[in-house]
């Protein structure tokens, strides 16, 4: 370990010796590494990016479980008429299991008509627990939201959008404690919200109330904190199935958007691996300069090393020197072109950022990128200081010291 130390010495002398030389040759090093990372670090960002994007748009958390419609028999689909339901008390022993990683409402939505006074509006139904409130992107304005109890005892209780409540009545808090009709069954008002600008004409009734008035089978949906969670929760649920249902999990069906983020990350790392390719080209020539100084080192350095020999230095102490040197090149490159790439980062970003209008863009540099910047410099030093290292050992001492 002491003479690979020593090496690594007498390489950093003989790049200070020669300083120029050796920056010139490793150019193409310096060049193909800051490449890299640029590359490398905007596609992290860009992932990250595009993660946000599609949280933002796409429901990128959300995972549905339904009882199937459906089954097949000899090729044919058969409608299932007795399918597994849940029950409120069910979709709560749930809500306990997941309530660290996600949220969880047990909903559906279909159409209808609302009636208030002499008014007629077209509206979404929609059936909610008492923590529904928390999976939307809005807020009450007036009164309160759906309670426990409203769902325990299936109270009549409704809280109108604002977009419902202006076509209802000219004076929202005044709708509070009115009573509204839907299909033949009246409900209190008992909140507003504020809206959104997702809000649409919808209207929330306790879940309990809408399976009755519906006469169809709600969905359990689950918003969850992080999307890497998600495989993980979908694990637990087939298990809480497989116990609760004799069915087994096998009658429902567990629904997520994880196949869009895994289809984006592939598509990211296509364009890394084949912009990575490209940039290798660099890398490579910057490869053949290292073994340039090398090879020049062995000549200037012929007398030396037939001293070394006839003093009792062997073939491996020789490869090992030159072995050492080509790493410590190779490593020095890439350190300064891992700074010429973070650099040129810091000045790339915000010039896309003026250009585009998807939020604010930034590059992630993590620790791929830095094992990829080492792993670089010690296959660079090894694959292109082989030959001349070789060299170097085969030279007899006789022959190496009467050298010019």
């Amino acid at each position: 370990m002491g003479q690979f130390f020593k090496s690594i010495s007498i390489a950093l002398q003989n790049i200070r010796a020669n300083p120029l030389h050796t920056f010139l040759s490793t150019l193409g090093i310096i060049i193909g590494v800051a490449a890299l990372v640029g590359i490398l670090a905007l596609g992290d960002g860009l992932e990250q990016t595009g993660r946000e994007q599609l949280a933002n748009t796409t429901s990128l958390n959300i995972i549905t479980v339904n009882s199937k419609r459906t089954k097949t028999v000899d090729d044919i689909r058969i409608q299932i008429k007795n399918r597994p339901e849940f029950t409120i008390e069910k979709v709560q022993e749930l809500r306990s299991l997941v309530q660290n990683k996600a949220l969880l409402e047990y909903t559906g939505t279909r159409s209808t008509e609302i009636t208030y006074k002499d008014s007629v509006s077209g509206i979404y139904l929609q059936g909610s627990l008492e923590f529904g409130l928390q999976f939307l992107t809005d807020s009450l304005s007036f009164g309160r939201y759906i309670s426990k109890e409203d769902v325990i005892n299936s109270s009549k209780t409704i809280v109108l959008s604002p977009e419902i409540a202006d076509k209802l009545s000219a004076s929202r808090v005044g709708l509070i404690g009115e009573t509204v009709e839907i299909e033949g069954v009246r409900f209190q008002v008992v909140g507003i919200l504020k809206g959104s600008p997702e809000s649409i004409q919808r209207v929330y009734i306790p879940t309990s109330v809408y399976t009755k008035l519906s006469e169809e089978y709600p969905n359990i949906v689950l918003k969850a904190s992080k999307a890497e969670e998600i495989p993980l929760i979908e694990q637990e649920i087939e298990n809480w199935l497989d116990r609760n249902f004799e069915e087994t999990s096998d009658a429902f069906i567990i629904s997520t958007n994880r196949a869009r983020v895994e289809q984006f990350s592939q598509g990211i790392l296509l364009f890394k691996l084949i912009m990575g390719a490209i940039t290798g080209i660099s890398v490579l020539v910057g490869g053949i300069g290292v073994m340039n100084v090398l090879l020049i080192s062995v000549t200037e350095r012929t007398k030396e090393i037939g001293i070394r020999k006839a003093t009792g230095a062997k073939k491996k102490d020789i490869v090992l020197q030159f072995m050492a040197e080509s790493v410590t090149i190779s490593f020095v490159g890439c350190i300064i072109g891992w700074i010429v790439g973070i650099v040129g980062i810091f000045i790339f970003v915000p010039i896309v950022n003026s250009f585009t209008e998807i939020g604010e863009f930034r590059a992630a540099i993590g620790t791929g990128t830095v094992l990829s910047i080492l792993i670089i410099a010690l296959f660079v030093g090894i694959i292109f200081g082989t030959y001349p290292a070789w060299r170097a050992a085969q030279l007899t001492p006789v022959d190496a010291i009467r050298h010019e």
